[in-house]
């Protein structure tokens, strides 16, 4: 066969020359759910009350009359220590509350599922890089405080999203599970959940308390026959995969010059590796800001078992715009006009590289919506740059954003792939 036949050859039908009704001009064929009915659910905390560096911890009974869980999300009051000329905001990039978590965990029976170290910048990262800035500056003010200055010491109410295993967007078999669930919550110091400006914020702030800690969901009670039937696949031995999204977390001091750093992650699936670097000095004082900043990051180069991931320089001090198309790429969303992230320029002292830095590697091998897309690893080398002018003592904060499996049997027991 010539060149001149390759397109009109039997064997290569291009797609264009099949034709296909539209959807829009069929009959709609999406099928109903199964009889099932809904009821929104309020689980309160074990403990009393918390205040600074306290827990909370929550629990909930699983089996066969458990539901499925949706939409779940943690929701609880806050009252800082003060009096009405007390002015404060939240902490972070975000200024959202969920600068009060220091850790957030799960837990099903005695198996830890998750256990998100340094929850508050785990938070502030995906809430100003990884989803929209109007929904940050609307939405995100009602839900959790997000970027408000509050002049006072009165009670607010604050509904926090969910992330790891809970976060997931497919339903959570509690039916399917034997024994508990249980989250815990472990909480700030106040140095490190509020700021209050040094001059002209009224009476310092000495404290708070956390009170009708709750976790909310909507519970789908599905018909016996139902359970029953994906009990019975589940005893033949095809376990019930429930897939989502694991942040581990950890921290890295810098200096002045190049650092290198392993960490062994063991996974199968590393999507991206994230990094927010805050000044830290001020990380825990209440009269300091904690903006995420570039502090002279000249390099920032991500290995997988000694193989090198990232061959570009990542440098934010010559080519910021470079940093954020990488970090943009972490989670999905390079060149998605849809999004707007809370940054509002690059290049030069823009508020990227003095106010919302986050600099990011992404290991994801393909874009589809597959399960373990991203890449296996046992050790992640790190090699950055930090230092020259105005550099600080700094605090690297780093996310591992991974690919997790938890397979459930017919006893209800869980085994977590990673």
């Amino acid at each position: 066969m010539s060149l001149h036949t390759v397109g009109s050859d039997t064997k290569y039908i291009l797609p264009a020359s099949y034709d296909s009704v539209p959807q829009a001009f069929m009959s709609n064929k999406s099928a109903k759910p199964i009889p099932c009915s809904l009821q929104t659910v309020n689980i309160p905390a074990l403990t009393a009350d918390a205040g600074a560096s306290g827990t909370s911890i929550v629990q909930l009974p699983c089996g066969s009359s458990a539901g499925i869980m949706l939409n779940p999300y943690l929701r609880f009051d806050v009252v800082p220590t003060g009096d009405g000329t007390s002015v404060w905001s939240w902490r972070g990039v975000s200024k959202s509350a969920s600068s009060l978590l220091n850790r957030l965990s799960s837990y099903i029976n005695s198996v830890q599922v998750d256990n998100i170290q340094n929850a508050d910048q785990v938070y502030d990262c995906l809430f100003s890089h990884s989803t929209s800035a109007d929904w940050l500056s609307h939405d995100a003010q009602v839900l959790m405080g997000s970027g408000i200055q509050t002049t006072g010491v009165a009670k607010q109410t604050i509904i926090l999203p969910l992330i790891g295993s809970l976060g997931t967007q497919q339903g959570i078999p509690l039916f399917a599970l034997n024994g508990t669930l249980q989250v815990q919550c472990d909480w700030n110091s106040l140095g490190r959940a509020f700021y209050q400006a040094a001059a002209g914020a009224g009476t310092a702030l000495t404290g708070f308390t956390i009170s009708n800690v709750q976790l909310v969901y909507d519970k789908v009670s599905v018909e016996q026959g139902f359970v029953d039937k994906v009990k019975s696949d589940m005893a033949q031995g095809r376990k019930y995969v429930l897939g989502y999204t694991n942040f581990q977390s950890t921290s890295v001091n810098t200096i002045d010059g190049t650092s290198y750093f392993n960490y062994g992650l063991n996974v199968s699936s590393l999507r991206a590796l994230v990094a927010q670097q805050v000044n830290s000095t001020n990380l825990s004082n209440l009269n300091q800001l904690t903006p995420s900043i570039a502090n002279g990051l000249t390099q920032f180069q991500v290995s997988l078992d000694g193989r090198l991931i990232n061959s570009n320089t990542l440098n934010a001090v010559a080519n910021p715009a470079l940093c954020f198309a990488e970090l943009n790429k972490c989670f999905s969303r390079l060149f998605d006009a849809s999004i707007t992230d809370i940054t509002t320029g690059v290049g030069g002292t823009s508020p990227y590289a003095t106010n919302s830095f986050a600099v990011g590697v992404s290991c994801q091998r393909c874009n589809e919506a597959l399960a373990f897309s991203g890449s296996p690893v046992s050790v992640v080398g790190l090699n950055f740059a930090t230092g020259g002018a105005g550099y600080v003592a700094a605090t690297l904060f780093l996310t591992f954003i991974s690919d997790y499996q938890m397979l459930i049997d017919a006893s209800g027991a869980i085994e977590l792939v990673r």
